[in-house]
């Protein structure tokens, strides 16, 4: 599965807790990431040597991504709800 141009879920939805380029403390769930461009949704550091290591790893797929952009959002949240009631 390839990306949905212009949906930027993963890029929104979890809280990524490592450093980041312009992020050196990580993100918050449901925050935008700083590398996300604010009009296309689209990251502007992908493919770049500094793109992170956890991002290269976070593929697209159907259970993630659903059949659309709201879709993405709502499976990438509902995740990062789960993850969160896990920890101790």
């Amino acid at each position: 599965m390839e990306c949905r141009e212009s949906c930027g879920a993963c890029c929104i939805a979890p809280s990524i807790t490592q450093a980041m380029p312009n992020m050196p403390n990580g993100k918050a769930a449901g925050e935008h990431c700083a590398n996300l461009d604010p009009d296309s949704l689209n990251c502007r550091i992908w493919g770049r040597a500094d793109y992170p290591e956890f991002c290269r790893g976070f593929l697209p797929e159907a259970d993630f991504c659903g059949n659309s952009r709201k879709d993405a959002l709502q499976i990438l949240t509902l995740m990062e709800a789960d993850t969160q009631a896990q920890k101790p």
